[in-house]
């Protein structure tokens, strides 16, 4: 029996598969390397022994009900695990989950369930820096030289210093009365973030940078797939 510790995780399900161009109807449940993509996920953070309770956001019914099944075909340890209706946003659906960790005082994991490839080593460190600092995401530096546009227009405003740039993956791991206050700061003043780490900005807390040197794709097109799946193989 693996190891249990306190820390929760909250694995995002409910998002659309609007750039799959209708190939796969639901990228968290489909099949890869012969297992759905969110269980890919799932195994990698309970084999780490950290996690002790997980939260699943689903989009609709139908997806609860296949996510539900799934997880009978594909049994995990004795973990609690419990499923929240997600929002429209994955902003809504974060917030959602948070507000059933109230009174934690551990750390809380939160990641997407379209990223399978994470690996046990990256989920450690990232949460070994949340540990000492409070707030860590896993990220990547960029390889490519990013521009900023000039407002909604296609010119370019400014080319920040590539060695700057870090591009932001999950889990990204918080002392959950943190990223709960922060996500309550964040829906009080009506803003919207595409991350987790941007919305504890508003509360002045510092994120730290883990940088990840594994492949950890998200599954965003059809042939996202074929990547992922080859690349599972070589591990």
């Amino acid at each position: 029996m693996l190891q249990r510790g306190d820390d929760i995780l909250i694995l995002l399900a409910a998002g659309s598969a609007r750039r799959m161009q209708s190939v796969v109807d639901d990228k968290i449940t489909a099949t890869l390397a012969g297992t759905p993509v969110f269980i890919h996920s799932l195994r990698a953070f309970l084999n780490t022994g950290l996690i002790g309770r997980v939260i699943i956001t689903y989009r609709d019914s139908d997806q609860f009900a296949r996510l539900r099944l799934q997880l009978a075909e594909h049994p995990m340890p004795d973990h609690l695990i419990q499923f929240v209706s997600g929002g429209e946003s994955r902003q809504d659906s974060v917030y959602a989950a948070l507000q059933t960790c109230e009174g934690h005082t551990g750390l809380v994991h939160i990641h997407d369930g379209a990223r399978p490839l994470v690996t046990d080593e990256a989920i450690r460190k990232v949460r070994a820096k949340a540990w000492t600092t409070g707030a860590a995401i896993l990220a990547g530096r960029s390889a490519d030289t990013v521009k900023i546009a000039k407002g909604d227009s296609d010119s370019v405003e400014a080319s920040p210093d590539r060695g700057l740039v870090w591009t932001a993956e999950t889990p990204q791991v918080f002392r959950t009365s943190t990223v709960l206050r922060a996500y309550r700061k964040v829906a009080m003043l009506g803003r919207k973030v595409t991350d987790d780490s941007s919305a504890v900005e508003y509360v002045g807390q510092d994120v730290s940078l883990v940088e990840n040197t594994t492949v950890n794709l998200k599954l965003t097109r059809p042939s996202d797939f074929v990547l992922a799946e080859a690349i599972l193989k070589t591990r």
